[in-house]
């Protein structure tokens, strides 16, 4: 079966370090061990393996961790989206499952179940069941998640919707989804109340004004003028006047006006002699002109000047007017429209007409001009000049209407507005209205086929625990559980007992009182999470199995002791992994696995990692990465060479950055403690093993050691590798100084030994 070949990515796992896809694969193999210090993220990395054992995100993960296990074959889980498929494989041993299952102050368990050798034909059924369940909680989830995404896109809807309504609406107070599905709720929908574009852009520009417009002035024009002003000119300029024969008025018509009123100045003054030439008025040439200017001439003369000034007069009026029609800019948005439909309408009309009008005072003033000569003018029927003029005004009153429609929302602009608004609300309302029900729809769809689903998965799981109350039984595995610990503890004073509920811890046949040393319940921990990887018919050989520091205050024996239990009871698992800070365990499974590791790549079946604490300069943030186990690690028992490998290299960076300064003040003292006690052997503190070698050696630099005792003074005894990352009190440079003090010290008392450890710790 596949085993885990990587963590291809991770982000936000607390102190571990990102990993991507492009980050080089971690290449776990069958056996994996996997050494850091406390704080280093070992307990964080064990809820990762737990999170694929429960088939959901792991309660004590950062929220916002995430990740991508790779397996062996190809395949992947991926945390939170796709992590079901190695539940029924994956066991992980840790604090979190000591506390879920073992009740110390109460000196009780959680059962561990086998099936019932006589219950096969139910175990077959339970089996069955189980193996369904599965799928019908994927489905469960996967209905569930469809019912999430479809309430996520409807409140999407909703909220782009008010948006688009909030846009518009330009009102004080936004308008978010709340008040859309009350309006939804309140208004209804209706087909009719969706706006067109035009309606919708000048409702919205309406909304948007802080202030309504200025009125504007209607266009004056009286249209009856002008029918009258064209009928005359038809009827005038071409009118002939029998009456003059007069020689020379043919041949200069122009003077007739200026002779009409000559002959009537002088009739009227009784005037004998013509005032331009002199000569004498003759009775026959004042009757001549006399009959030539008779009432008629004098009535046509006059009609054709008035006719002539009325027209002038309906020229200007017609320019004027044209000049006069407001744009549709000056008018409210929602007039636009309609505004300029009329104020085209009426410029058409006024295109047919005006020519015709200048037309015919065109024909007027020439007849004005020469009254004796008839004007030739050609202009359409007069019907059809008329029915133009009519247009005309329709045209002009239909303009003015829309003018005087503004006016009126000016005069009560703020009510105007509010009918706005609500156009804008009711045309949203109504033009998602189909949409909102599809959603609603989609919705109701989803969420009985979520509550089926989740019927269907209740009902299994309801099945499948009355089977498993039927061909459960607990008891046999008390007996297994007390066997590996009698064989661990060397006696047989604790034993699990199994109740009704679960088990009792009993010593001397009665129930614990007060809680067991921590050897006991690293103990009966260990012990009990053996026990229960053949439960339920697991087989070793299929699991996947994670152990996170399962030694905890044990003498050397009891840890040997451990450490091979868990070798020899899990060698034939399909994959290992062992966590631990505790450097003899670490050295435990680094021997019996170091030649696993060390075989060619390709028959390669163990490897040794280490979580490697570190404070780059780029982040200045405490990072924990997985790296290959460090040589000094791997090739010695003791942590000395490691330890001293970081004075050396803190030696040479001088006064520059050092990822692992944080921890040297730690490094440091446990460097001093162990070459003190070869160098002094006998019993006593730091402090006064110092005095001892100064005494010894009289080159020592006594303003040096006292760095070393600055470091005494700050650093706590420490005895193992457990709080090397402890954060320091000590400054950098307190630091730097007490690494000099070190390397002087040694330098002084073992010159040879410093030289040898310079080689080798290189």
């Amino acid at each position: 079966m596949s085993i885990i070949k990587n963590i291809r990515q991770l982000k936000g796992a607390a102190v571990l370090a990102e990993r991507k896809a492009a980050t080089p694969s971690l290449d776990f193999k069958r056996y994996n061990l996997i050494y850091g210090f406390n704080g280093s993220g070992k307990s964080t990395l064990s809820r990762i393996f737990a999170t694929l054992q429960a088939g959901a995100k792991h309660q004590r993960l950062p929220e916002t961790c995430v990740f991508e296990i790779e397996m062996e074959d190809g395949t992947r889980y991926a945390c939170p989206a796709s992590l079901a498929g190695l539940e029924k494989r994956v066991c992980v041993f840790n604090h979190d499952f000591i506390r879920e299952n073992l009740r110390w102050d109460k000196g009780a368990a959680t059962p561990v179940f086998y099936i019932g050798a006589d219950q096969a034909e139910a175990a077959a059924q339970l089996k069955t069941l189980e193996a369904s369940l599965p799928a019908a909680i994927a489905k469960r989830d996967g209905e569930t998640q469809v019912v999430k995404e479809r309430d996520k896109a409807f409140a999407e809807f909703k909220r782009l919707t008010a948006g688009q309504a909030r846009e518009r609406l330009r009102q004080p107070g936004r308008y978010e989804a709340a008040q859309y599905i009350a309006d939804i709720e309140k208004l209804g929908a209706n087909a009719k109340d969706v706006l067109d574009p035009a309606n919708l852009d000048a409702a919205g520009a309406t909304c948007a004004r802080s202030e309504p417009p200025a009125k504007v002035s209607s266009v004056a024009l009286s249209v009856d003028q002008i029918l009258l002003s064209i009928a005359s000119a038809a009827e005038l300029a071409p009118k002939t006047i029998g009456s003059v024969v007069i020689e020379g008025f043919e041949a200069h018509p122009a003077m007739v006006p200026w002779v009409q009123q000559g002959h009537d100045y002088h009739l009227a003054h009784d005037l004998k002699e013509c005032l331009f030439c002199g000569e004498g008025l003759t009775t026959a040439r004042k009757a001549l002109l006399s009959q030539a200017f008779d009432d008629k001439m004098t009535t046509f003369i006059k009609a054709v000047a008035y006719a002539a000034s009325e027209a002038r007069l309906s020229v200007d009026a017609i320019v004027i007017a044209r000049a006069a029609v407001p744009t549709a800019a000056q008018l409210s948005a929602e007039f636009h429209t309609a505004f300029e439909a009329a104020a085209t309408t009426f410029n058409v009309s006024l295109n047919d007409i005006q020519p015709l009008l200048e037309q015919a005072l065109a024909a007027l003033e020439a007849r004005r001009a020469a009254p004796t000569n008839p004007v030739a003018i050609v202009l359409p029927p007069l019907e059809d000049v008329a029915a133009g003029v009519v247009a005309l005004g329709e045209a002009t009153t239909a303009l003015n209407a829309i003018c005087e429609k503004h006016g009126e929302m000016v005069d009560d602009f703020n009510a105007h507005q509010r009918k706005a608004r609500e156009a804008i609300r009711r045309h949203y309302v109504a033009e998602s209205a189909n949409g909102y029900a599809q959603h609603q729809a989609s919705i109701e769809l989803a969420t009985s086929a979520e509550k089926t689903a989740i019927a269907a998965v209740d009902t299994l799981q309801d099945a499948i625990a009355t089977l498993r109350a039927k061909v459960q039984q607990h008891g046999p595995a008390a007996d297994k559980i007390n066997a590996l610990a009698s064989s661990y503890l060397g006696h047989g004073e604790l034993t699990i007992v199994a109740v009704e509920e679960g088990y009792e811890l009993h010593r001397h046949g009665a129930l614990v009182r007060g809680e067991p040393s921590e050897g006991e319940k690293t103990a009966i921990a260990l012990c009990y999470f053996l026990s229960t990887l053949e439960a339920d018919e697991k087989k070793i050989k299929d699991l996947i199995i994670v152990v996170d520091d399962p030694v905890s205050s044990l003498d050397t024996k009891a840890m040997n002791y451990a450490c091979g239990l868990i070798r020899n009871r899990l060698m034939n698992a399909a994959q290992l992994f062992v966590l631990t800070h505790n450097q003899q365990c670490m050295n435990e499974f680094k021997k019996a696995w170091k030649n696993r590791a060390r075989d060619e790549p390709a028959k390669r079946t163990a490897s040794l990692k280490f979580i490697d604490v570190a404070v780059p300069a780029a982040t200045q943030t405490r990072t924990s990465t997985i790296i290959d186990l460090p040589k000094h690690l791997r090739d010695y028992e003791s942590e000395y060479h490691y330890l001293f490998g970081k004075v050396l290299v803190f030696e040479a960076a001088g006064g520059g950055h050092f990822d692992y300064t944080f921890m040297m003040p730690n490094v440091l003292r446990r460097i001093l403690e162990i070459f003190l006690a070869f160098k002094v052997p006998r019993d006593g503190n730091i402090s006064d093993k110092l005095k001892t070698v100064a005494l010894r050696h009289a080159t020592l630099d006594l303003d040096r050691l006292n760095a070393l005792e600055r470091l005494t003074q700050v650093e706590s005894h420490s005895d193992n590798l457990d709080d090397l990352i402890a954060q320091s009190s000590m400054t950098i440079e307190e630091s730097q100084e007490a690494n000099g003090a070190l390397i002087h010290l040694m330098e002084v008392v073992d010159g040879v030994h410093l030289a040898d450890l310079r080689t080798y710790c290189v």
